[in-house]
């Protein structure tokens, strides 16, 4: 089932950062971000509202609860400038050659509460097998 949520939630984001670069060369990129989080906000509030049992404890939350706004800001803008300039394929290409590296980093030291997991040979063949792949898709 993980694997099924993983992909969809690839597919969804390869559609969203085609719609949002159109967006973005048609009302601006600031009106895209007003639309994109706008309703964003709406759909969170009600899916709060939806699936919370009661509200809370917001303090246990940290500093991450007011990172992760402005990050989300900065992937959408970026992914929408990014496309128009290289495609959908070299784009998302490049977005999962980075996601891959951080991941890999975030594993292997343990960061944000995900669990510590060694890099070991297998995973290095792995990312060199995706390295080789985005190379070719790359290239021009």
């Amino acid at each position: 089932m993980g694997f099924l949520l993983a992909g969809l939630s690839g597919a969804l984001m390869a559609g969203q950062g085609a719609i949002n670069a159109l967006l973005g060369r048609r009302i601006g990129m600031g009106f895209m971000l007003l639309g994109v989080y706008g309703g964003g906000l709406a759909a969170s509030g009600v899916l709060a509202a939806v699936l919370a049992q009661r509200p809370p404890a917001l303090g246990r939350a940290g500093p991450y609860i007011w990172v992760t706004g402005p990050v989300g800001v900065a992937i959408t803008l970026l992914v929408a400038s990014a496309v128009p300039r290289l495609g959908m394929v070299r784009a998302t290409t490049s977005i999962v050659v980075a996601q891959l590296l951080a991941a890999g980093a975030i594993d292997a030291f343990g960061l944000f509460g995900v669990p510590r997991e060694a890099v070991g040979l297998a995973r290095l063949l792995g990312v060199g097998c995706l390295g080789l792949g985005a190379y070719l898709l790359l290239r021009r």
